[in-house]
């Protein structure tokens, strides 16, 4: 299936602004392109979670080779999270196949709307906690991976929304290691669910590549915005676009 030129335009654009946010947040950017794949071109949750996956290999690629540049990623915590993510990662994807299209926009919306309230009700307790917080434990930290991986695979989404909160809460990393750690770590996990969807032929590849370069193009550029941006504000951006992209899913399924 070939996409038109105008349609190929706007997902390199749409690509570009998603890796933008998401290499700003360590999120990959996969919360904000999975919306809009099942609410503007209809593709299933399978196909949305694996061409989305494209994108978040992409972009945390290109972020986290600005990041390592930057010396701002906590290596040894990125490859224990990748320890735990690659069973996660397979089993994530196979997850997703069994999932009908109306669950799978009503967990994938609960989930963002889960996220975006700890971030905001939360933000103070974190930054107590974060205070007497020490490093990862390892199994903490594979156990995280797993999740990491599983929820990466089965929304397509990365899994930072799940690696951002759990490294504010039980580490004492800053926030903008935080964000390039998660980006690391995440481009460790994500080829392994991204295969697994490949292998199931869960793949729009038409979409992908004007993804992927918007991708490349957006890592860096959000990866250098983040050093300009305090860390509330970030936190708050963060929460924000989560629940704007949980909200659109929800409207269309009970008004569509």
């Amino acid at each position: 299936m070939a996409l038109g030129i105008s349609t190929s335009i706007w997902l390199f654009v749409i690509g570009l602004l998603a890796s933008i946010l998401g290499s700003m947040a360590g999120l990959g950017g996969g919360f904000i392109i999975v919306p809009v794949l099942r609410l503007f071109y209809g593709l299933s949750p399978p196909l949305a979670a694996g061409t989305a996956l494209a994108l978040v290999m992409a972009n945390t690629a290109s972020a986290s080779t600005a990041y390592l540049l930057q010396r701002r990623v906590h290596v040894r915590t990125g490859w224990l999270i990748a320890a735990g993510g690659i069973p996660g990662g397979i089993l994530g994807a196979i997850a997703v196949k069994h999932v009908s299209p109306r669950l799978f926009d009503w967990l994938f919306a609960a989930f963002l709307l889960a996220v975006s309230a700890d971030i905001v009700i939360s933000r103070e307790r974190r930054s107590a906690n974060r205070a007497t917080a020490g490093q990862y434990k390892p199994i903490v930290t594979l156990l995280t991976g797993f999740a990491v991986g599983f929820v990466s695979s089965l929304f397509g989404v990365g899994g930072g929304v799940i690696l951002i909160p759990s490294l504010l809460y039980f580490s004492a990393l800053p926030v903008h290691v935080i964000s390039a750690t998660s980006h690391f770590a995440i481009l460790l996990t994500s080829p392994v669910g991204f295969i697994t969807h490949v292998l199931q032929h869960d793949v729009a590849w038409p979409y992908v590549i004007p993804l992927v370069l918007g991708g490349l193009l957006g890592g860096p550029i959000g990866a250098k915005l983040s050093l300009r941006l305090k860390s509330p504000l970030l936190i708050l951006g963060v929460a924000a676009a989560l629940s704007v992209a949980a909200l659109s899913l929800v409207f269309r399924d009970i008004f569509g």
